[in-house]
């Protein structure tokens, strides 16, 4: 039983460092890595959503499917 433990706490440990990805993009790199695109105003498309900023609040927007 104490295996289980040890498992988990370094189940953890692994899942709270990629937790780091799941931040919204904060510039045009981060942004097209994400499967996103940098829009001038707002989004285009009314199924596109803003999920992030490409820079100084050019919004990023990605397909969001229902």
């Amino acid at each position: 039983m104490k295996i289980f433990s040890l498992f988990f706490a370094v189940l953890l440990l692994v899942l709270q460092g990629t937790l780091g990805f799941m931040r919204p993009p904060s510039n045009d790199v981060q942004c097209k890595q994400a499967g996103g695109t940098c829009s001038t105003n707002h989004c285009p498309l009314p199924n596109m959503r803003p999920f992030g900023h490409c820079q100084q609040g050019v919004p990023c927007c990605r397909t969001v499917y229902d």
